[in-house]
C-alpha cells in the first residue's frame, strides 16, 4: 500500500478547501457502526474497558412544542446522537481504519442493528393551598419544572423525558446504507401524539473508497443525517447534552478527509451543504433553509484534538400565503378574542435571515489527570426568524422555529405577526405583535426580536476518576471502569448576549454543575448531580438550583442498560410571581388586555410544551393563575428511569 507524502497534502487542501471537520462523535466511530451511537450509562464509569463509554442517548431533538395555535413539532430526543453516537476507543483519534485498500477490505454485505431508549416514570409533587372534603393536601401530577425541555438554554438532564430510536444499517466497509427511525411520548403510557413519533427520520448512504494509500481517507455521506460539532463529553454531548457549534438537521452532503502525517498525527478536513424544510404552517416564521459548513482539526497523538468550525444557514424563500388568523371567514369560536384584526400570523415582508456560527475547541486525555474539553463559539444572527433549524446550536432549534430557536433563546420574545394596519414589526412596534403573547414580557420596555443578534459562548467539561488516578499515578495502564471507583464530572457554560431587544441586550446567562458518581458494587452506583441555572443577569430572580441524589442498577461494573431511582429537589429564588406586568394590545384601536408573568420569578421555557408541562400556554402565567398549585412549578420530583444501548 503507497503512502501519500505530505507535498500532496497541499492539493488535498485546496480541493477541499471548504472541507469541514468531521464531528467529534463521528470522529472516534467504528468503521463498522456506522449507523450506531447510543448512550452507554454515565454511572458505569463511563471509560469502558471495551470501550463501551456512554455515547450518550440523550435524543431530545427538541421538547414538546405543540399548542392548537402553534402546532410546533418539537423534537422531544437525539440530543446527543443518542443511538447513532456509537461507542468509541478513543475520543480524539480517527475513526476510520489505518488502512482501507483492497487487500484488507471486508466486501461482504452485513446487517447491522443499533438503538437506544430511555423510558423515564416522572413524578411531581405539588400541594393544595386549601383542600376540599376528599381531597389530599398533596398532589401528584406531571412534573411542572423549568428545565426538561430540550430546546430551551435552561435545560438540564437531571429529568428528562422518554426517547427512542433506531438505527439500521447494511453494507460492508466501501459502502452502506441506513435508516433510523426515532420518537418520544411512548403512546402505551401516555397518549397517542402523532407529531412526537417521528417515522422515518433518517436515510443515508456512505462510501469510503479506497484511495490506494494506506494514510489518505475518505468518506461521503449523503441523504438525510446528522453531522455534530462541539461536542463536550468524552462519548457523547456532554452534560448539558447539547452542541457548541451545531448538530445539523438537513437533506445533503458531507465529505470527510483524513491525512495521517506520521503514525501519532492526523490531519482532518470536511465540508458539507444542504437543505431544511421547515414546517410550513402559518404560525411558523422559519422557511426553507440552506446550510453550508466547512471544518478543520489536527489530531496531536493519542492524547489531543483541536479543531475550527464554520457553519452558515440562510432563507431567502419568498413569503407565503396565508390565511388571516381573524377574518370574515373565520368562525366566532375560533376567532382571536384579544385582536380582532385580520393578520398573518408569521412575519410579512421580511429581509432574508441568515445564521451562523464560528469557533474553535479542543480536547485533551490528560492520562492520570483525567479528560477535559474547552470551546469557544460565536453565533451571528440577522433577521434570522425566518432561518429554519438547520442548526440546532446551544439549546437553539435555528432562527425562528416557532419559540424554539436563537431569537427566544438569547434574544427575548420573538415577533410573531404584525396587524392588518401595521407597516413594520420589531422593536418599534412593541405593543402591537401577536396575541396569544407567548407567556414573554410585551410592551415599550422590551418588544420582541427580529432575530439580530450576536451569543459570545464558552463551555468546558471536566471528568476525572480517582481510581484511574491512583492506578496511572504509579505506572499501570488506563483504568476502563471494571471496578469500584470515584468520578466527578465538572461542567459549565458562559453566554454573552448582543440582542435587538433592549431588555435582553448585555444579558450574561450562565450556568455549571457537577455530577459525583460511586461505583460500590458491579451492580450498584450512587450519584449526586448539582446543577446552578442563572438565565438573565439583570433578573436573579429567574435563577434555580437543582440537587438529585440518585441510586443506579445493573448488570455489571460495565454495562449497556441500566435502572435509576432518583429523587430531584428544585431550589428556586423566586418560585412565585409577585404580581404581573399588565399590557394592552392596541392594534386597530383595541383597548383588549391581557397580563402576563413578571421577569422577577423563574421562567418557563420559551417555546410551549405539553398541556401538562410549565407555561405550556400563556393564560397559566395569568394573575391569579401563575401562584397557584397546578401552575407553580414543582419543589420535589421522583423518578424512575430505565435506558439501554445497543
Amino acid at each position: 500500500m503507497r503512502t501519500l507524502s505530505l507535498v500532496f497534502t497541499a492539493g488535498l487542501a485546496s480541493l477541499f478547501l471548504a472541507l469541514p471537520a468531521r464531528a467529534q462523535d463521528d470522529a472516534a466511530e467504528p468503521a463498522d457502526a456506522e449507523g450506531s451511537k447510543a448512550e452507554a450509562p454515565k454511572e458505569a464509569t463511563t471509560q469502558a474497558a471495551s470501550p463501551e463509554a456512554q455515547a450518550s442517548a440523550s435524543g431530545e431533538v427538541s421538547a414538546h412544542a405543540t399548542t392548537a395555535a402553534k402546532p410546533a413539532i418539537a423534537m422531544e430526543g437525539a440530543a446527543e446522537g443518542g443511538a447513532e453516537s456509537a461507542p468509541v476507543s478513543a475520543p480524539v483519534t480517527s475513526s476510520s481504519p489505518s488502512q482501507r485498500g483492497a487487500d484488507t477490505a471486508d466486501t461482504s454485505w452485513k446487517m447491522e442493528y443499533h438503538g437506544y431508549l430511555r423510558a423515564p416514570m416522572r413524578l411531581g409533587m405539588g400541594k393544595r393551598d386549601n383542600p376540599l372534603d376528599g381531597q389530599s393536601g398533596t398532589t401528584l401530577h406531571y412534573p411542572v419544572i423549568p428545565d426538561d425541555q430540550y430546546l430551551s438554554w435552561q435545560s438540564t438532564a437531571h429529568n428528562k423525558k422518554d426517547w427512542a430510536e433506531m438505527f439500521f444499517t447494511i453494507g460492508n466497509e466501501l459502502a452502506s446504507g441506513t435508516l433510523a427511525l426515532q420518537g418520544f411520548n411512548f403512546t402505551d403510557a401516555a397518549w397517542t401524539d402523532p407529531t412526537s413519533n417521528f417515522g422515518i427520520s433518517q436515510g443515508y448512504v456512505t462510501l469510503t473508497p479506497d484511495l490506494g494509500y494506506e494514510n489518505v481517507r475518505l468518506s461521503v455521506k449523503a441523504g438525510s443525517f446528522w453531522a455534530r460539532y462541539g461536542m463536550a463529553g468524552k462519548w457523547d454531548a456532554g452534560e448539558y447534552d447539547t452542541y457548541l457549534f451545531g448538530r445539523l438537521h438537513h437533506m445533503g452532503e458531507l465529505i470527510h478527509v483524513e491525512y495521517d502525517i506520521d503514525d501519532a498525527n492526523t490531519l482532518w478536513f470536511e465540508h458539507g451543504v444542504g437543505v431544511k424544510r421547515p414546517d410550513p404552517s402559518q404560525f411558523n416564521n422559519a422557511k426553507f433553509t440552506m446550510v453550508h459548513h466547512a471544518h478543520v482539526g489536527f489530531n496531536a497523538g493519542a492524547g489531543m484534538q483541536f479543531s475550527a468550525h464554520y457553519l452558515h444557514s440562510w432563507a431567502q424563500e419568498e413569503d407565503r400565503i396565508v390565511k388571516p388568523y381573524n377574518s370574515v371567514s373565520t368562525p366566532p369560536a375560533l376567532a382571536d378574542p384579544y385582536n380582532p384584526v385580520n393578520y398573518p400570523s408569521s412575519l410579512q415582508n421580511q429581509p432574508d435571515g441568515k445564521l451562523w456560527v464560528a469557533g474553535i475547541d479542543a480536547r485533551f486525555e490528560l492520562g492520570a489527570f483525567g479528560y477535559l474539553y474547552a470551546g469557544y463559539s460565536h453565533i451571528g444572527a440577522e433577521d434570522s426568524l425566518s432561518v429554519g433549524p438547520a442548526i440546532e446550536v446551544l439549546h437553539a432549534f435555528g432562527g425562528g422555529a416557532f419559540q424554539l430557536g436563537v431569537a427566544d433563546n438569547y434574544f427575548g420574545p420573538s415577533c410573531q405577526g404584525a396587524p392588518a394596519n401595521v407597516t413594520a414589526a420589531g422593536p418599534q412596534a412593541l405593543d402591537v405583535i401577536t396575541s396569544p403573547p407567548n407567556a414573554q414580557p410585551y410592551g415599550q420596555e422590551f418588544g420582541c426580536s427580529l432575530g439580530t443578534g450576536k451569543v459570545d459562548s464558552v463551555l468546558a467539561q471536566y471528568e476525572f476518576s480517582l481510581t484511574n488516578f491512583l492506578q496511572q499515578i504509579e505506572g499501570g495502564q488506563k483504568f476502563w471502569g471494571d471496578g469500584q471507583d470515584a468520578k466527578i464530572t465538572l461542567y459549565g457554560m458562559l453566554n454573552k448576549v448582543t440582542s435587538d431587544v433592549p431588555g435582553y441586550d448585555g444579558n450574561t446567562k450562565i450556568k455549571y454543575g457537577t455530577d459525583l458518581q460511586f461505583g460500590i458494587l458491579p451492580w450498584l452506583t450512587f450519584a449526586t448531580r448539582y446543577d446552578r441555572v442563572q438565565p438573565h443577569s439583570d433578573f436573579p430572580e429567574q435563577s434555580f438550583s437543582i440537587i438529585s441524589p440518585r441510586l443506579v442498577f445493573k448488570s455489571q461494573w460495565l454495562t449497556r442498560e441500566q435502572i435509576s431511582l432518583q429523587y430531584s429537589r428544585y431550589l428556586y429564588n423566586q418560585r412565585e410571581c409577585e404580581g404581573v406586568t399588565p399590557a394592552f394590545n392596541t392594534a386597530g384601536g383595541g383597548s383588549n388586555p391581557f397580563t402576563v408573568a413578571q421577569l422577577n420569578c423563574v421562567q418557563p421555557p420559551p417555546a410551549p410544551g405539553s398541556a401538562e408541562s410549565f407555561g405550556s400556554y400563556w393564560l397559566k402565567q395569568e394573575e391569579g393563575l401563575r401562584g397557584a398549585p397546578t401552575t407553580r412549578p414543582d419543589v420535589n420530583v421522583i423518578k424512575i428511569e430505565a435506558s439501554m444501548w445497543w
